[in-house]
């Protein structure tokens, strides 16, 4: 006979771990955004010789108009996101011990 397998993974018995793990997602964010490592930079399009036409010239204008929003480095927007992750776990566990709440 097989046993049911529960659904819920079982919380972790430390509290100090939530804590770790968002203090290791800041420091990982923070190195990221210091470091500006260059295998995240984005490089600029190649221009061709000839002026683009038909589809070509399409394509280049909606390129030009989404490289607004693309980032200059990739790495940066990881760390981040990892120093607002990180944060907010932090944060949450301290609102949730001052409000007497266990994992």
């Amino acid at each position: 006979m097989s046993r049911p397998v529960p659904k819920d993974l079982p919380a972790p018995r430390s509290g100090v771990s939530p804590v770790t793990y968002g203090a290791g997602m800041l420091a990982l964010g923070a190195v990221l955004l210091l470091a500006k490592p260059r295998i995240g930079a984005v490089p600029e399009p190649v221009q061709a010789g000839d002026e683009p036409r038909g589809l070509r010239r399409l394509a280049a204008a909606a390129r030009d108009g989404v490289s607004v929003f693309a980032p200059t480095n990739v790495t940066d927007s990881l760390g981040r996101s990892l120093l607002i992750g990180g944060g907010a776990l932090i944060l949450a566990r301290a609102f949730d011990a001052l409000a007497g709440r266990r994992p």
